[in-house]
């Protein structure tokens, strides 16, 4: 697996797999306006050319969060989440970032289970945050880890 930089040619790749993860995906054109702005990075696994999922985040002062986090269904519980999530923080570590923080929806099982296992804290919950198509809404759990 190769991790390599998130760029603009990605992006239509990166909104499939965003809109294939969450019932609200990203388009083309969003993932366009993040990686031109300013302190947003993205990086992304790939294998034989296919592409594997991706991380980006914003990176304030010292601290960083994650705007969104996907891996590819077919490669999920593979070890490609992991890839991702200990580079970004070696990075972000390098870099003198003590916190990173992220925000998962409650109902997200797999999401949640392996923010648990890296050791992610709960911080605050945000009821009724993410639209669930016939079933209203569910809360959005703010997570942080100590990476200093």
């Amino acid at each position: 697996m190769n991790i390599i930089p998130l760029v603009l040619e990605d992006c239509k790749k990166a909104a499939h797999l965003h809109q294939n993860a969450f019932e609200t995906g990203w388009e083309e054109s969003s993932f366009q306006e993040l990686l031109q702005t300013p302190l947003i990075t993205g990086i992304k696994v790939e294998e034989e050319g296919k592409f594997l999922g991706y991380i980006l985040w914003r990176e304030i002062i010292d601290e960083a969060e994650i705007l969104t986090f996907v891996v590819h269904p077919e490669h999920q519980q593979k070890g490609v989440g992991t890839y991702l999530l200990q580079n970004v923080c070696a990075w972000l570590k390098d870099k003198g970032i003590s916190r990173i923080f992220l925000e998962v929806a409650e109902d997200n099982v797999k999401a949640l289970a392996f923010y648990q296992k890296w050791e992610f804290t709960f911080l605050s919950k945000r009821p009724q945050y993410y639209s669930r198509k016939g079933k209203g809404y569910v809360a959005a759990l703010n997570c942080s880890k100590e990476l200093i």
